[in-house]
């Protein structure tokens, strides 16, 4: 039985749905971007990013890990983003709420998240996701934990072993079903039973599928099917209702794109957190929602679209989706073994060009799917889609190129693609630039090879495997065949035991009785549980079922008339009829016809010769028995008969005869038996098809149904039968004598007695199973045009076998117009002219098989081909006039007709009437201008496809102007000789003549010069040296004279040098020859460069001599000058010549040694480093060594550089350095960077040296140590301050600095902030719970170093409770107090005691550091008052006293009165004041910035501290005190936006004052 695997981990990837953040994130409208790092999905929440907004994306992702158990794991990654994005981490597979297994940190200092994963075991391997999210947008990657487990885990076996025992006995069965689902192997199905894979799919399945579904999976009861179908529906209805509002609109999975699968359907969910899981043939599969995984969701709405990327073999399955554990959808997807053999080709194609791409198919395939720059394209005007007959050979036609159709174009068939190049070449005529371009009739493309004969080919490999699976198949059911024949011509094993009863693969019981003529009163025979009649194959029989059998199969006591026995047919227990039964238990049936079931013998397993040996005889002590059986017959169908001694019984109902087949016939199916006939003849029989019910007639002519006879077959082996349903008659066919439909023969039973029986009914044929003809090619559509000839042709497997043609399910006669012919196995049938009744589905009949095909007859648009031809001469017609194109066509009804000039389309307008009818249409142009001219198309199109003609349409007119400016080729004093450009446009015929005027400036005459021939350039030599010269041009046509053209002032005899050339360039250089060239100059002074006159100067002289003589100018533009000495260096200009004399000198040359080309430099040596830093390093080396011949000396050096993992390498210097030193600046901190040097000379580059490691961008490593010398490792502040620690330090590379609070991580509101060298820890409100040792660890690649502060926050300590006093000794007295309320909260808080008495009028401090709350004072002196004070004190201070009552009395004086004058007392209180106010401040961006000020006032006065009148007290980015009167307000990085008004504000019950500044910041 198929299942899918039972859902025991409901959160793996993908699975599960998503988390409570997740989903609180998808609520967001989200748009898709795509990171710079591989494998991270960016989601962007809103459309447009505010100005200085990023959504945020991952520097460093996470890499996956693979670490043996038992060790630290730690995924890193880098995020970026404004705002800065919170981070948070997840995993597939459960949860992370283990704190001790999972750390979460985060490093102020490198930006650097961290999960740690101590101790990892087998249980923590799974994907784990890393989240970035602001209020702009989210990013997620995913990193996978591989976890090598080592040794046997006894822990894990055991709780495995637990949880199974524990599982509910009710669940466990659920279990253990699904379990089944993922067994590589498939149970073995029962017969008859279905696949379980079968209703997954057709209950998902189209209506129209279901017959392609049912022949897959080899289901034939239709009937049942759908019945159980229906029951399966309403199960799966009720089951889904509990989840689902509606689903619908299910689209089956098919092969999207390039290597891209997917499927979709529309749900509503009752519950929004329903999970929703996806499984392939039963397993369970990860998906996720970012499109680039293998298997993703994605959710548009209520829309699910599944997806499956890059598609391989292993990808072909049955893929489900659930909902919770309810089955919502089901599809099979199945990959197609087609692949390409020849694949498309690169196309280069002219514009307005077709082009063409083909390709070959290994298999037949209706349509492969083009597509073009990732767009699909279909079949439509600009492109058409052909395939071949045999569906091998597929063609794209692409129409009319141009630039914008160049592009890689794509086919895909299946999960195959190929691409290839589409190149549109531009038309290189600058005379075309602007102008419509006439559409070419040529193609491009194509493979060049002959598609049709490999296609052919191919299509006869095709042909032969499937022969050669055909002929397999054949192979092996003759050998089952043969294996079946000696199995039944094998001689029998000896019967062995006593025992009537027989054995079969079932048990069951029914209770059908018959009353005997012969009955018994007492005494019953009680047959074995083992006695039953076979009603399936002995083959299916299990072996514990055999051991059984074996058990119960004993010796019966007869000691009744009566027995039971036990059939293993599956009937309706509740069949009952009536019939005599004999002694041995057997009995009539009564019932539908069932088929016999021969007991001893099978044909195609050996289990039933075991089987025949188990086969035992009883003892007949009885005239009566009765027989159970458990026949599966309607429980109504009941029969009646007389039965004889042994309880047999007759039955009525239709007798249906046996076919038996002559011993010399070889041919046929079912078993063969031996019988004896009415003659005494043996004689040997076959059944054909289901076994039918004999007819067995005793002696005394009564027959009885479901009794158990012997029979010897043609092997003349023994055994039994037992005959079920109604008795049919057999037909006996004597292979000695003529056959009749009555015919009596003999037969001996289980008891050894020997009857009679009569077959009756016709003879049957015999059935010869014979494979017959098979078709080696079936029929193709044909599409033919009307009138066309059509052929369908097929080919079959015998070359002796006739068919029938059929139309539409009408047979075909020669009669009806067809022809059709035979020649071997090929079969062809000819329309020589199709009509439109020709059209349908043909089909062709032979020996049983057939094959079929669509012949579409169709009727596109046609031109007749003269009328086509004359169509396509050019029309030529003067300018003004009118002019008609007409052409007629034939097609079908209902035809568009579209007329086009220069490609676009012609409407009737005041010019233009276009006229239609059925069989032609007719376009007048009234009114013609030159810019008509051009292409004029017409275009056909009906149902049946498009035709088009294009013909030309020329406008004579006059011609244009000449075309300036005119080049002036030489101008002496003798002739000018002018040259001009042809017109812009000729007016549609050629040039004849050029007719040419002449004015001498100064002059109101023009000379006419005549008309010259049509060459655009004329040389005057009538003309004065000096004078000026204008003149007039006009072309000549046919047509007509066109405007002129006027030039300017042109002198004669006017001297106009060329400017100078470019310097010289050298070519090569040998000791005997320097090799020059040159360029011609940019001015060559109106007339043409008669040569050049070449110079040369030895370095450090100051004279030039010629290369050339001057009187023989070099006419090339390049010179070898062989007048140098070897070793010498040269410097080389040149002159430009032309008729007026000779131009400036160019620039001189490079200098240049007479000497032989040089060898490339070697590797430079000792290449080494010798500093670094985060952005620079320095570089060292020595000079190549020089070898004669080999390498020679370096002149300079090139430096390259490439981070490790780019590819490409950078040059650090343009031009090459002399030096052997060099520093590589602008390097990524922390960047791998790999350097070569490369040595170079004038013979080229040398070999590079490369370094032989890669370097990293940081300092020479420093173990981290602590550079301040006085740091203090104890810290008192109050409650409510700001506590701050700075440290600073030195380390390198650049350390990690981890902050702990008594060896935790610190919690979010301590801000911690690093840099290069220095780490401070701020807390801007402190409170006693951030008291605690603050440890800083710094730590590098070197090593680490760490220092702790003890940190104390504490306030003034509240005064002791009430104080008593006690005397316990005489001359003591204890002073007893309730403690402080700070006492719990303070463990440095202690006490100090103070006395006075009476004498005296000072306090004196007796006791100080208590930590008890008691403290006993000794000398107490008699006669005198003691009073006495507690106070309580901790590290910030001393609380108020605690008064103590009087102790002791004063002995009484006399009074003693002292009358003190009146003083009046003196009033301390002031109103709040400033004493220093505030002062202007200017800071640059990025250093702190101190605001103070001083203040007075009594009762202290309340301070606020305002930015642009918003308070800042409470804003945590502030450091603001107030000490003694002085009140500062600290900002640690000034930032622009703390650019404003400062003011402060102090308040008491006096009065109020206020002070103000402003702080700019400078960038």
């Amino acid at each position: 039985m198929w299942k899918k695997s039972k859902v025991t981990d409901q959160t793996a990837t993908g699975q599960g749905g998503p988390s409570e953040a997740e989903q609180e994130e998808e609520k967001k409208a989200g748009i898709k971007k795509r990171s710079k790092v591989p494998g991270v999905m960016i989601t962007q929440f809103i459309e447009v990013l505010p100005e200085g907004k990023s959504t945020p994306d991952f520097l460093r992702k996470p890499i996956a890990l693979t670490i043996q158990e038992g060790k630290l794991a730690i995924f890193k990654a880098n995020v970026c983003g404004d705002p800065k994005p919170e981070v948070t981490w997840g995993r597939a597979k459960g949860d992370m709420s283990d704190t001790e297994t999972f750390q979460k940190k985060y490093d102020e200092a490198t930006g650097e998240y961290t999960l740690e994963i101590h101790r990892v075991s087998g249980e923590e391997a799974d994907t784990y996701k890393c989240y970035a999210i602001n209020e702009y947008g989210k990013a997620i990657c995913t990193a996978a934990l591989n976890v090598i487990e080592v040794g046997f885990k006894k822990k894990k076996a055991m709780e495995q072993l637990e949880d199974i025992g524990s599982v509910d006995p009710a669940e466990f069965r659920k279990l253990l079903r699904k379990r089944k689902g993922v067994d590589k192997e498939e149970a073995v199905k029962e017969p008859g039973e279905i696949d379980e894979r079968f209703w997954e799919i057709i209950m998902s399945a189209d209506r129209k599928d279901y017959e392609r579904i049912c022949a897959e999976f080899g289901v034939k009861d239709f009937r049942v099917m759908l019945k159980k179908l229906s029951e399966k529906k309403k199960e799966r209805q009720e089951e889904q209702a509990k989840y689902i509002e509606t689903i619908n609109n299910l689209k089956h999975i098919d092969i999207k794109g390039l290597g891209i699968a997917s499927f979709e359907f529309d749900l509503e969910l009752k519950d929004l957190t329903s999970r929703i899981f996806l499984y392939k043939d039963g397993v369970m599969i990860p998906y996720s929602d970012e499109e680039e995984m293998k298997h993703s969701l994605k959710t548009v709405g209520k829309k699910l679209i599944f997806s499956v990327r890059d598609l391989k073999a292993e990808d072909a399955g049955l893929y489900q989706v659930d909902v919770e554990e309810v089955n919502l959808f089901s599809t099979d997807f199945k990959i197609p073994t087609v692949d390409f053999i020849v694949k498309i080709q690169e196309v280069k194609a002219k514009e307005r060009e077709d082009a063409m791409f083909e390709c070959v198919l290994s298999h037949p395939w209706p349509r492969i799917k083009w597509m073009g720059k990732n767009a699909t394209l279909e079949e439509g005007e600009k492109y058409t889609i052909t395939v071949s007959e045999d569906k091998l050979i597929h063609r794209l036609l692409i129409k009319d190129c141009s630039q914008l159709d160049k592009g890689i174009y794509s086919a895909a068939a299946g999960i195959k693609t190929c691409s290839a190049w589409l190149i549109v070449e531009a038309d290189s005529d600058p005379a075309s630039h602007g102008k419509k371009k006439t559409r070419k009739t040529t193609q491009a493309g194509g493979t060049g090879l002959d598609l049709g004969k490999l296609a052919q080919e191919q299509q006869e490999k095709l042909a032969k495997e499937r022969q050669e699976q055909i002929d397999a198949a054949n192979k092996a059911r003759a050998e089952e065949e043969r294996l079946a024949r000696e199995a039944l011509l094998a001689p029998p094993p000896p019967d062995t035991g006593d025992g009537d009863s027989g054995e079969g693969g079932d048990s069951g019981e029914g209770k059908d009785t018959g009353d005997g003529k012969n009955k018994s009163k007492s005494g019953s025979n009680k047959s074995k549980d083992g006695g039953k009649s076979v009603g399936k194959s002995v083959g299916e029989m299990k072996d514990s079922e055999k051991e059984e059998d074996d058990k119960k199969n004993k010796k019966s006591t007869d000691d009744s008339d009566k027995g039971k026995g036990t059939s293993n047919y599956d009937i309706d227990p509740n069949a009952n009829g009536e019939g005599d039964g004999d002694s041995k238990g057997r009995k009539g049936h009564p019932g539908p016809l069932i088929p016999d079931a021969v007991i001893g013998s099978s044909l195609h397993n050996d289990a039933e010769k075991e089987r025949d040996d188990k086969y035992k005889k009883s003892t007949d002590v009885s005239d009566k028995g009765k027989g159970a059986s458990n026949n599966d017959i309607d429980p109504n169908a009941n029969g009646e008969g007389d039965g004889d001694s042994k309880g047999r019984k007759g039955h009525p109902g239709p007798l249906i005869p046996d076919t038996v087949i002559d011993p010399n016939v070889k041919s046929g199916t079912g078993e063969t038996e031996e019988y004896i006939d009415a003659a005494g003849m043996h004689s040997v029989r076959t059944r054909q098809g289901p076994l039918l019910k004999d007819t067995v007639i005793d002696p005394n002519g009564q027959s009885g149904t479901g009794e158990t006879e012997e029979y010897t077959d043609a092997s003349g082996k023994r055994s039994e039968r037992t005959r079920q349903g109604p008795l049919l008659k057999d037909t006996v066919i004597d292979p000695n004598a003529q056959s009749g439909t009555e015919e009596t023969e003999q037969y001996t039973d289980v008891s050894g007695k020997r009857s009679e029986r009569t077959r009756q009914g016709p003879l049957l044929k015999d059935t010869v199973i014979d494979p017959g003809v098979q078709f080696v090619s079936g029929l193709s559509n044909v599409h033919a045009l009307i009138g066309q000839p059509a052929e369908l042709m097929c080919k079959l497997s015998n070359d002796n076998c006739e068919g029938t043609w059929y139309r539409d399910s009408k047979k075909l006669t020669a009669d009806d117009g067809h022809i059709m012919s035979r020649d071997g196995a090929n079969h062809k049938l000819v329309i020589n002219r199709c009509q439109e009744e020709d059209s349908g589905k043909y089909r062709f009949e032979a020996d049983g098989r057939k094959t079929e095909a669509m012949l579409n007859v169709e009727d596109p648009p046609r031109f007749d081909p003269d009328d086509l031809s004359a169509f396509s001469q050019p029309v030529i017609v003067k300018v003004g006039n009118s002019t008609t194109f007409k052409l007629p066509f034939v097609g079908r009804e209902p035809m568009k007709i579209q007329w086009y000039r220069n490609g676009e389309e012609l409407l009737d307008d005041n010019t233009t009437k276009i006229e239609k009818s059925f069989t032609q249409s007719r376009l007048l142009l009234s009114k013609c201008q030159r810019k008509d001219t051009g292409e004029i198309k017409i275009k056909l199109k009906n149902e049946h496809g498009t035709m088009e003609a294009i013909s030309r349409l020329i406008v004579l007119d006059k011609p244009t102007a000449p075309q300036g400016p005119v080049e002036v080729l030489e101008s002496t004093a003798s002739c000018i000789h002018i040259k001009w450009r042809a017109p812009k446009d000729d007016g549609g015929c050629p040039v004849i003549n050029y007719n040419l005027e002449r004015q001498q400036v100064g002059r109101n005459t023009w000379k006419k010069l005549g008309d010259i021939p049509g060459v655009p350039e004329y040389k005057d030599n009538d003309v004065e040296h000096g004078r000026k010269y204008c003149y007039r041009i006009r072309v000549v046509t046919e047509e007509g004279v066109s405007e002129m053209m006027e030039t300017d002032d042109l002198t004669a005899g006017t001297l106009a040098f060329p400017s100078s050339p470019a310097p010289p360039k050298v070519a090569s250089a040998f000791n005997n020859c320097i090799n020059l060239t040159w360029s011609t100059p940019t001015d060559t002074g109106g007339s043409r460069i008669l040569g050049y006159n070449l110079e040369k100067r030895k370095k450090g002289s100051n004279l030039w001599s010629p290369v050339n003589p001057t009187d023989e100018p070099i006419q090339e533009k390049k010179r070898a000058v062989t007048d140098v000495v070897a070793g010498n260096e040269y410097e080389f200009r040149v002159y430009a010549i032309n008729i007026s004399g000779l131009s400036e000198p160019s620039s001189p040359s490079e200098f240049i040694f007479a000497k032989d080309p040089k060898n490339p430099p070697g590797k430079v040596e000792d290449l080494k480093v010798a500093d670094t830093s985060y952005t620079a390093l320095s570089l060292s080396w020595n000079k190549p060594t020089e070898e004669v011949g080999v390498q020679d000396e370096a002149k300079g050096y090139f430096i390259e550089v490439r981070q490790a993992e780019c590819i490409d390498w950078t040059r650090c210097n343009i031009t090459p350095i002399i030096l052997t030193t060099f520093t590589v600046k602008s390097l990524k901190a922390m960047a791998m960077y790999w350097i070569r040097v490369i040595a170079i000379n004038d013979g080229g580059e040398g070999v590079p040296q490369d370094l032989d490691n890669y370097i990293l961008a940081m300092p020479p490593p420093v173990r981290p140590c602590f550079t301040d010398n006085k740091m203090k490792s104890f810290m008192v502040v109050r409650a409510g301050n700001s506590a701050r620690i700075l440290l600073n330090f030195e380390a390198s590379p650049w350390p990690e600095v981890m902050w702990l609070k008594d060896d935790v991580p610190l919690l979010k509101r301590v801000n911690i902030s690093n840099s290069e060298s220095s780490s401070q820890l701020l807390i801007t409100s402190s409170e006693r719970s951030d008291s605690g040792i603050y440890t800083i660890v710094v730590k590098n690649l070197v090593g680490q170093e760490s220092f702790s502060v003890e940190v104390r926050v504490t306030d003034d300590p509240k005064p002791p409770g009430p104080v008593e006093l006690e005397e316990n000794v005489p001359g003591t007295v204890t002073v007893i107090w309730e403690p402080s309320p700070d006492e719990k909260r303070d463990d440095h808080l202690h006490y100090s005691v103070s006395k006075r008495d009476s004498t005296k009028g000072s306090w004196s401090m007796v006791a100080d550091r208590l930590f008890n709350n008691k403290f006993t004072a000794c000398n107490i002196m008699p006669g005198r008052e003691y009073h006495f004070r507690v106070y309580a004190k901790n590290d910030m201070g001393m609380s108020a006293p605690s008064e103590s009552p009087t102790w002791g009395s004063e002995r009484r004086k006399d009074t003693f009165v002292v009358n003190m004058p009146a003083y009046k007392t003196c009033d301390l209180r002031t109103a709040p004041a400033f004493l220093v106010p505030l002062r202007q401040h200017t800071a640059p961006k990025g250093y702190e910035c101190y605001m103070s000020c001083a203040i007075k006032g009594n009762p202290k006065p309340r301070v606020t501290w305002y930015r642009n009148n918003i308070s800042l007290n409470t804003n945590t980015n502030y450091l603001i005190t107030n000490i003694c009167g002085v009140c500062s307000l600290l900002i640690l990085r000034v930032t622009p936006k703390d650019w404003g008004e400062y003011s402060i504000q102090i308040e008491s019950s006096l009065g109020r004052a206020e002070s103000s500044t402003k702080l700019t910041v400078r960038e």
